[in-house]
């Protein structure tokens, strides 16, 4: 990348980590811009002790960390926490120099650009066709529906950054973003962290009492209905015994721990992981039946880490999965993604070829090559604001 040492950009996100999708996307786009020249900082509430993070944090109600925002008790926590920290951001903000370029990833209600990771009016919609009303009891989403009318139906934003195709439509569809607001930029992936590794692979299977010879598939994700967990647990009945499912994620398992009961002993629940990287390296392919996304950061991981990913056709996922070529298109129920799977697996040849695809598809995607794409567009936005001043 060449040098963009005239800028000075400040991202504005509530949680500034390596967890989560939004966490990690900020986190890593601080460390490219660093690497590219660019002055960047970082204003958020909860930071991860990391000594790859930029110098320049501000954080800003810091109290925030100690309220829970994943686990059981997550939607209450988050009712507290995204509210005060927009606001506080928000006004925050009004502090900064005015040359600051404001890169937010929904955590306030003003900048430059606003990353759409999903659209929220989408994924009720989704909810509703699906029959699915129990999102009425959950207040987040009445916050959120308010928070983007505010920001991105009052376009107040100068751009607004889909992260597929698919977000850019919904863009339109539901707030009427004028097609030359938006821009389509995919999320990147660290090629150094999620790659394969047999220590990894060793290591993960004797935590969890995983054979060595196991077909092990993998599952990440924090909303195990959305995500389609059941059907997975409900193929993996129909699988023989040398197929493992492990599953990551903060979800509640009960329910689906009486799903397994025919497969039980081949199901491992692992709870919300750090080292989520090593559960890539130990698997042989990635299963999401999921009913809604918009890139899916976990499935060009698991690319990765070149594993093979069975996803349905939804939101980014569409954009980037070949069939025959990096993994295969399935749908939510359990004997198609049963077909899907031991077909692949009986054809070793073939399966080889899916496994180099997937990594090869992720190596189009590093983080050094998207922040590129979003420095360009604030040099076009710094130019532009000049040009403004002039006139």
């Amino acid at each position: 990348m060449g040098s963009h040492n005239s800028l000075e950009i400040v991202q504005v996100v509530q949680e500034f980590s390596r967890d989560g999708g939004v966490e990690n996307v900020a986190f890593e786009l601080a460390k490219a811009f660093t690497r590219a020249g660019a002055r960047n900082g970082v204003m958020a509430a909860v930071v991860a002790d990391d000594g790859d993070a930029p110098s320049e944090i501000e954080q800003i109600t810091p109290w925030l960390s100690r309220v829970p925002t994943r686990g059981p008790m997550r939607h209450i926590g988050r009712l507290v926490v995204m509210p005060i920290f927009t606001l506080a951001a928000t006004l925050a903000l009004r502090r900064r120099a005015r040359m600051a370029q404001i890169i937010s990833h929904g955590d306030c209600l003003r900048g430059d650009m606003l990353v759409v990771h999903a659209v929220n009016a989408e994924s009720l919609s989704q909810k509703r066709k699906a029959g699915n009303w129990g999102w009425l009891l959950n207040p987040m989403h009445y916050w959120v529906a308010l928070r983007d009318r505010w920001m991105i139906g009052g376009l107040r934003y100068r751009k607004y950054i889909a992260v597929s195709a698919r977000v850019r439509e919904e863009l339109q569809l539901h707030y009427n973003v004028p097609t030359e607001r938006i821009r389509v930029i995919y999320n990147g992936i660290d090629l150094d962290r999620f790659q394969a590794s047999e220590e990894a692979r060793a290591q993960i299977r004797s935590e969890f009492g995983i054979p060595r010879d196991a077909r092990l598939l993998l599952f990440v994700g924090h909303e195990f209905a959305r995500k389609g967990l059941a059907p997975l647990i409900e193929a993996l009945a129909l699988l023989d015994e040398r197929y493992w499912l492990a599953a990551v994620g903060s979800d509640n398992p009960a329910r689906y721990r009486k799903l397994a009961a025919q497969a039980e002993s081949r199901l491992v629940f692992c709870g919300a992981r750090r080292d989520v990287a090593a559960f890539y390296a130990a698997a042989d392919a990635f299963v999401l039946p999921t009913a809604y996304e918009t890139f899916s950061l976990v499935c060009m991981e698991a690319m990765a880490a070149g594993l093979p990913v069975f996803a349905t056709r939804v939101g980014g996922i569409e954009d980037y999965l070949r069939d025959g070529l990096n993994g295969f298109a399935i749908e939510r129920n359990a004997r198609n993604i049963t077909e899907k799977l031991r077909s692949a697996f009986e054809d070793e040849a073939g399966f080889a070829t899916l496994r180099a695809g997937a990594r090869a598809t992720a190596e189009s995607f590093g983080w050094d090559r998207v922040a590129t794409k979003y420095l360009e567009l604030l040099e076009e936005l710094k130019k532009e604001a000049l040009a403004e001043t002039k006139r």
